[in-house]
């Protein structure tokens, strides 16, 4: 049977998602939903690279009678049989023996209807937030589901509310990825010491997010004094602004490694990581009061600087 009969097949009854669960043994590479206006878009892809793509409607209500199924260039209506879509969800999920979505993504999203939903499904890998999606929407959102994922990588135009943004920094993932979006914007945010301080990310991705180097200077002192986040492993700025190496470095007692110095950098939790190995070549390694080492990585061009800061586990 096809991906597309067998999962067709499963909405028929129980009886039918055990039989097509047991018998047909799909194996599916990734499975991937957007959430987009109302609706959940969710991408199927195989092991031999083949896709489906499912789409439910939440709205209006009528809608959610039917299923919407597109694979190979041909598009095919299913109705629901009285599932809800949660039901519907989950049966895709079972009989596709997916234990994880590998990324969740909001686009235009401003409704509370799917959330529930998405509450009950197994572990996210990563969720993506667009800048379309509102502030309070964003919010409930994270309220909501960031208990069942790893990684956020979201767009920092919705942040009015410092306390907001705070509260993004203080959940426990394994990586927080944050772009601005509005470059030029001296309103948007611009990262305190205290920021910094309570951010609890092993990795935190900070692309064009303002922050002074003297306060980056303060942070790396406090880290090696070890009163800061003890769970950082990867911290990364991008920013327009310049950054003067002579106040970063100020009373850290850097070493500079010669530029023939090449060291790879591993997460040391592979499992839950979307963070890959990095080779760090030369760099101004720092040492921490009990012996941990990082290194310090600034790299300038084109009107940007880019300063990754690496801790050896």
């Amino acid at each position: 049977m096809e991906l597309i009969d067998v999962i067709a097949l499963s909405l028929l009854s129980n009886r039918a998602r055990i039989l097509s669960k047991t018998s047909c043994g799909l194996s599916v590479t990734s499975i991937n939903i957007a959430a987009i206006n109302h609706s959940l878009n969710l991408d199927i892809v195989l092991s031999d690279d083949k896709k489906l793509q499912i789409l439910l409607c939440l709205i209006p209500e009528n809608y959610k009678e039917f299923v919407v199924v597109s694979v190979d260039n041909k598009t095919v209506i299913w109705r629901t049989l009285g599932l809800s879509t949660t039901e519907c969800v989950h049966r895709i999920l079972d009989v596709t023996n997916c234990e994880s979505i590998q990324e969740l993504k909001f686009y235009e999203t401003d409704s509370f209807d799917e959330l529930p939903i998405l509450a009950t499904l197994p572990h996210i890998e990563q969720i993506y937030i667009s800048r379309d999606c509102n502030e309070v929407f964003v919010h409930k959102m994270l309220e909501m589901l960031s208990k069942v994922t790893s990684n956020i990588d979201m767009c920092q135009d919705w942040f009015r509310n410092l306390e907001q943004f705070q509260k993004v920094l203080m959940l426990n993932m394994n990586s927080i990825t944050i772009y601005a979006m509005n470059l030029r914007d001296p309103t948007r945010v611009r990262l305190s010491l205290d920021d910094l301080l309570i951010s609890n990310a092993v990795h935190l991705h900070l692309y064009d997010v303002m922050i002074s180097v003297k306060t980056l200077n303060r942070f790396f002192k406090l880290w090696m004094r070890k009163k800061s986040n003890p769970r950082l492993e990867h911290l990364k700025f991008m920013t327009m602004e310049n950054m003067s190496p002579d106040v970063l470095l100020k009373g850290l007692n850097a070493i500079e490694m010669p530029q023939s110095t090449t060291r790879t950098f591993r997460v040391s939790d592979h499992a839950n990581s979307r963070c890959r190995e990095k080779v760090v070549t030369g760099g101004l390694d720092v040492m921490r009061s009990d012996g941990t080492r990082a290194t310090v990585a600034i790299e300038a061009k084109a009107g940007t600087t880019i300063l990754d800061f690496y801790v050896w586990m």
